[in-house]
Order: C-alpha cells, then sequence, then structure tokens
C-alpha cells in the first residue's frame, strides 16, 4: 500500500486540504466577526473627511452611529462639501439629502427636491429621489 493511501482509498493531496481548510477557515472568521460595521470603526482611525464620508456611503441600509459620531460625520460632510468644486457642490448636496448623512441617516426628501429642481434635471419627484438615493449604494 502506498504511503498516502488509507483504508478509505487516496488521502486528498496536500495543496487542496491546505485549500479548502483556508476557505473553512475565512467562512467561519466572516461570520464571527460579520455583522453590520458601525461608524465607529471609521471615526477610530486616522482616516480623512472624505475617507469618513465614503465610508458612510458604502454603508448598505442605516448607518449605526451615536449621536456624537452623527454630529462628527456632519461636520466631515461639510469639510468634503468645502473641497468640492462649486458645480460639484449641489449634486454632492443632493446625494448627501438623499442618503441622509446630515440628517442622523433620515433622507432629507423636500431639500433633495429642492437641490434636485435648482440642478433643472428632469425629473425631481421623490420616486426619482429614492431610485438614486438606491444606486448611490454599493
Amino acid at each position: 500500500m502506498a504511503a498516502q493511501e488509507t483504508e478509505a482509498g487516496p488521502a486528498p493531496p496536500p495543496r487542496r486540504t491546505a485549500l479548502v481548510g483556508t476557505y473553512l477557515a475565512a467562512a467561519v472568521l466572516g461570520y464571527l466577526l460579520g455583522g453590520p460595521l458601525s461608524f465607529a470603526w471609521a471615526q477610530e482611525s486616522s482616516s480623512t473627511p472624505l475617507a469618513r464620508v465614503g465610508f458612510a456611503l458604502q454603508q448598505q441600509g442605516t448607518l449605526a452611529a451615536t449621536p456624537a459620531e452623527w454630529s462628527a460625520l456632519r461636520d466631515d460632510v461639510q469639510t468634503v462639501r468645502a473641497q468640492r468644486a462649486p458645480a460639484e457642490r449641489a449634486i454632492f448636496d443632493l446625494v448627501v439629502a438623499v442618503r441622509g448623512l446630515a440628517t442622523d441617516g433620515q433622507s432629507d426628501w423636500s431639500a433633495a427636491e429642492r437641490i434636485c429642481r435648482d440642478l433643472k434635471w428632469p425629473r425631481c419627484d421623490r420616486p426619482a429621489l429614492e431610485a438614486l438615493a438606491r444606486q448611490s449604494r454599493p
């Protein structure tokens, strides 16, 4: 009998066993560490206001944040807005309004409609703005 064979048959190749083990460990780790990331993770790092706003925009659903974190995010939004070219600010403001980044995660539909109309976009009704909110997520 060969050294790699067992009573049940040939043993799996070591590379395959290592690969399957790696995937299994990643799945278990992902399950244990999974779940929604809170905004605190982004705040604790040495990230920039642009990175923190980008992190907030990448989140699916409502961002889990404390009142202090929402306040810090509003400050970050204002910093990022000031860094945008004047032609980009209205579009940035529209995305901020539909995603609720300046209103504790609650979409500001009246502000979004006003900004949309100022931009002279063809559709500024609520269904169109809700579609924009969905499309602005990853």
